[in-house]
């Protein structure tokens, strides 16, 4: 492998990462949401954290 193709890999990982989360939006966590976005059938995800 080139070097220059070793290079691209981890900025083209780190590019379609962004480039991704660009559209999204940030809500609180309603199962009335969850239902409706799983009605939907449109693509969504899930993110949360625990602190333990």
């Amino acid at each position: 492998m080139k070097r220059r193709q070793f290079l691209a890999i981890p900025a083209l990982a780190l590019l379609a990462d962004t480039v991704s989360a660009a559209g999204a939006e940030s809500v609180e966590f309603t199962r009335e949401a969850y239902e409706q976005a799983l009605a939907s059938g449109e693509p969504f995800m899930l993110d949360f954290y625990a602190s333990w």
